[in-house]
C-alpha cells in the first residue's frame, strides 16, 4: 500500500511539471508599451522615421533650389553686361574702328554698336552673346560733337561702362556720347535692383560727373 501511494505521488508531480513547462512556451506575442504587438510597433516606427527623412530631404532640395535660382539670376545679370562688352569688342574688330555708343538690346536680343571709322560712323549689329556680327551699316559722317568728344577722350567706351557700373551697381542698359556746355561725357544707363534707368554721366577722361537716381 505504501509503494502504491509513492507511485501515485510521483505521477502527480510529473504531470504538474509538464503542465508548468507547457505554460512557459506560450505562443502569445509580446505586447508593446503602446498596446500594440511589438512587430507592428517597430514597423510603424520605421515608417515614421523614413517619412521624416523624406520630408527633411524635400525641404533641403527646395532650399537648394531657391539658392540656385538666386545664383542663376545673379549670373544672368553679370552675363548681360559681359555680352555687351563682348559686342563692343566684336564691332571694333570687324571695322577696325573705335566704338562710342551701344544701344540697349533689340527685341531679338541683338546689340547695335556705333563705331568711329576715320571720320565716319558705322553701325554694327552683333548677336545677343556678343560674339558674331549680324549686319554692318555705314551710316554717315561722324557728328561733329561726337568727333570732338572722341578726340578728347582718354578712356574707352568699355572703361566708361565699367566706371558707371562700379558707381551705381546694376547692369548695363545702353551708353551714348553726350556734350553739354562744351563738356563731353558718356551717358551710361544702368538698371539696378532698386530702380531701372539710372543715368551715370562719365566724362571722357574718366570722372563721374553726375548720377541721376
Amino acid at each position: 500500500m505504501k509503494t502504491t501511494n509513492r507511485t501515485l505521488t510521483a505521477t502527480l508531480a510529473l504531470t504538474l511539471a509538464l503542465g508548468l513547462a507547457a505554460c512557459g512556451t506560450d505562443d502569445t506575442p509580446s505586447i508593446s508599451t503602446a498596446g500594440q504587438p511589438a512587430g507592428e510597433a517597430s514597423s510603424e516606427a520605421t515608417t515614421d522615421s523614413t517619412a521624416d527623412d523624406t520630408t527633411a530631404s524635400d525641404t533641403a532640395e527646395e532650399n537648394t533650389g531657391d539658392d540656385s535660382a538666386a545664383a542663376t539670376d545673379a549670373g544672368a545679370t553679370d552675363d548681360l553686361t559681359a555680352a555687351a562688352l563682348a559686342a563692343i569688342a566684336t564691332a571694333e574688330a570687324e571695322t577696325g574702328g573705335t566704338a562710342y555708343e551701344i544701344d540697349d538690346q533689340d527685341d531679338d536680343g541683338t546689340w547695335e554698336v556705333d563705331v568711329r571709322v576715320d571720320d565716319r560712323s558705322v553701325e554694327v549689329t552683333v548677336s545677343a552673346d556678343g560674339a558674331t556680327v549680324v549686319n554692318t551699316d555705314d551710316d554717315d559722317d561722324l557728328d561733329s560733337d561726337d568727333r570732338a568728344a572722341l578726340d578728347a577722350a582718354t578712356i574707352t567706351l568699355p572703361e566708361a561702362i565699367e566706371i558707371a557700373i562700379n558707381e551705381a551697381g546694376g547692369v548695363l542698359d545702353d551708353a551714348e556720347l553726350e556734350t553739354d556746355d562744351g563738356q563731353h561725357g558718356w551717358d551710361v544707363t544702368v538698371d539696378t535692383d532698386a530702380k531701372d534707368d539710372v543715368d551715370v554721366l562719365v566724362s571722357v577722361t574718366g570722372e563721374v560727373l553726375k548720377v541721376d537716381n
